[in-house]
């Protein structure tokens, strides 16, 4: 498998990312002409704190980011760990497409806890796969 085969679903982990940084103030802009102070000034978050998915974004796929540069700069990059990637970020889209739209809490936790677990998965197979 080629190393550079992790890259997709990274691009499009970032590509959630920057999408949840635009649509979050853009919706709130052409739902209310405005944004309200509080929302626009709170804390360091775009969209201000009503923003929590965005916040959610730069948090564990951190982890994401480094195993997987991890795994291509030790030429780890197989079938099973582009996978497992690919099962993170789509559990991650389903996540914020929740977050965005109904808010289900449970459906929210959910998601947001398989995701741990893919993220968790792909660290364990990175130390105990045979080409450790």
């Amino acid at each position: 498998m080629p190393q550079n085969a992790i890259f997709v679903p990274m691009g499009v982990l970032a590509g959630i990312t920057f999408f949840v940084l635009l649509f979050v103030p853009a919706s709130r802009f052409f739902s209310r002409g405005q944004p309200a102070p509080q929302d626009s000034a709170a804390g360091d978050i775009p969209g201000g704190l009503g923003n929590p998915n965005f916040a959610d974004l730069l948090e564990m796929p951190v982890l994401f980011y480094v195993v997987c540069l991890m795994a291509i700069v030790a030429a780890r990059v197989d079938a099973t760990l582009v996978g497992l990637a690919w099962a993170y970020v789509g559990v991650r889209a389903l996540h914020s497409f929740v977050h965005l739209t109904y808010d289900s809490p449970s459906h929210r936790t959910i998601l947001f806890a398989l995701s741990n677990f893919a993220v968790l998965a792909m660290w364990v197979f990175f130390f105990i796969s045979p080409g450790a």
